[in-house]
């Protein structure tokens, strides 16, 4: 099988698995991917793990989990639960009663980016997607495009996800933002975000 038809047949696992579990790409996040991991019967477990490790895949005698890097928000979180998802699904074979560490592309490099191709289109359809940047972008993406995108569309993604998701589709040029900090850009925009901003100083 080529990687262009592994990556499309895991496109259509996940659209599969959002029919099954009534998945609604506006309405969807943590809450949600906790019930499918109940249903499955996939234990999550938080950990404090390396900051280099997001999450651990582990499936033994039918005994299956995975360890979540606690500290991680809840955008990397959710898309991470949904990375792993795609390990229970396809690779339990694969990985014997060991445990599937995420991250490692030189050893592992179908299997994760196969993943992340999974785990990318159950939270917004690529179809979804193109629609909804077609309706908005007016025909020039720049980079305070891609943060007003990002505050308005219907689904929880970061801007790595946006990025690599408009390179993909061909409205931007690959790398075309790298070195871009949208973070500052976004507050710059729309101003610091209440829980970040420091309490005023109390008069003596």
């Amino acid at each position: 099988m080529s990687p262009f038809a592994y990556y499309e047949g895991l496109k259509a696992l996940a659209r599969e698995k959002r029919m099954v579990y009534g998945v609604s790409t506006t309405a969807f996040g943590l809450r949600d991917v906790r019930r499918i991991y109940s249903a499955e019967g996939v234990r999550i477990d938080y950990w404090p793990l390396s900051a280099k490790v997001k999450a651990v895949y582990m499936c033994e005698d039918g005994d299956c989990s995975v360890a979540i890097n606690k500290s991680l928000p809840d955008i990397p979180k959710l898309f991470a639960l949904l990375h792993e998802l795609k390990h229970h699904y396809r690779d339990q074979d694969a990985m014997g009663s060991g445990g599937l560490v995420c991250g490692d592309y030189n050893a592992n490099r179908l299997i994760e980016i196969g993943a992340e191709v999974f785990a990318a289109e159950f939270i917004y359809p690529e179809q979804e997607f193109v629609q909804d940047a077609k309706a908005y972008e007016g025909g020039v993406w720049t980079a305070e495009t891609v943060v007003r995108f990002k505050r308005c569309c219907r689904a929880a993604i970061s801007f790595t996800f946006l990025c690599k998701r408009l390179e993909r589709i061909g409205f931007i040029a690959r790398g075309q933002f790298d070195g871009v900090r949208f973070r500052k850009l976004e507050e710059q925009i729309f101003g610091v975000p209440f829980y970040r901003r420091r309490p005023a100083s109390k008069a003596s």
